[in-house]
């Protein structure tokens, strides 16, 4: 019962900031686009000059398919080590399942970067 409560309120909460971070940065545009407006700068100049200055987040994913790839090979180690010394397969297959997942994981992550990547040399 207080672990679900606790689970709401930690979605709620992080629900909560990223409305909130949107709403202000939203705010933020629009004072800015009122300020110009005022200046006397023109809507399309305005849209020109704020889609120039927008912030370009790339993912890393390269970063996130090393440590994900590391991770599972650790586990696949942890796994043989459980395999011949605990000899205790339930333990060995449960680490085995989380190196193949992770595995998949951080190869899917690989391509996405070289894809992503391949994008947007040819978009410029």
């Amino acid at each position: 019962m207080i672990e679900s409560i606790i689970f709401c309120i930690i979605a709620v909460s992080i629900i909560a900031a990223f409305f909130f971070a949107w709403f202000f940065y939203q705010k933020a545009r629009d004072k800015e686009r009122m300020y110009l407006l005022e200046k006397g700068e023109k809507l399309e100049d305005i849209f020109l000059i704020q889609q120039k200055n927008r912030f370009k987040f790339i993912f890393p994913w390269l970063k996130l398919g090393i440590v994900t790839s590391g991770l599972s090979l650790a586990f696949l180690i942890i796994a043989l080590f459980i395999r011949y010394f605990e000899n205790d397969h339930e333990l060995f297959k449960g680490f085995l399942i989380t190196f193949i997942i992770g595995s998949c994981l951080g190869v899917s992550f690989l391509i996405n970067h070289f894809i992503s990547k391949n994008r947007t040399d040819q978009h410029g």
